[in-house]
């Protein structure tokens, strides 16, 4: 079978390595920031950034192999430059909309700017929450 192909096996080993697509750690990371996005203090942002960015780190190299493994040998450089460059891309966007609903807080609602901002930043965690549910969702949709 040509590693240029998506086939079976390839479906069979995504729906196995599924859970790869958002680790039970950065999940849960996910929604400690997102309910006690109000009462976070630095050791407790800490501990659960760690645990946020270790469920990233061992989701990324996985999903980027699994990818770069439906390439032709000669596509696999272009490949993982689309990848590194639709990363860094969706990580602007994200950080983006993020600012946007922390400002949006901080404009419109009344209170002190430590209020404001604290709700901000648990409206923008639980936009993140809901993308990354989406995502989850829509990726054992496609895997089938």
């Amino acid at each position: 079978m040509p590693r240029h192909q998506p086939s079976a096996y390839l479906s069979h080993t995504a729906r196995r390595e599924g859970w790869l697509a958002l680790p039970p750690c950065r999940w849960v990371a996910l929604l400690i920031f997102t309910l006690a996005a109000r009462h976070l203090a630095n050791p407790f942002i800490a501990t659960a950034y760690v645990l946020y960015m270790a469920g990233i780190g061992t989701c990324m190299g996985s999903i980027m192999t699994s990818a770069l493994r439906t390439l032709a040998d000669n596509q696999q450089t272009e490949g993982n430059a689309i990848l590194n460059t639709l990363q860094q891309f969706a990580g602007a966007v994200g950080t983006s909309l993020s600012a946007v609903v922390v400002a949006q807080s901080q404009t419109y609602l009344a209170g002190s700017q430590a209020y404001t901002t604290a709700v901000g930043t648990q409206n923008a965690f639980i936009m993140l929450t809901v993308f990354a549910t989406v995502i989850w969702f829509s990726y054992f949709k496609v895997v089938k």
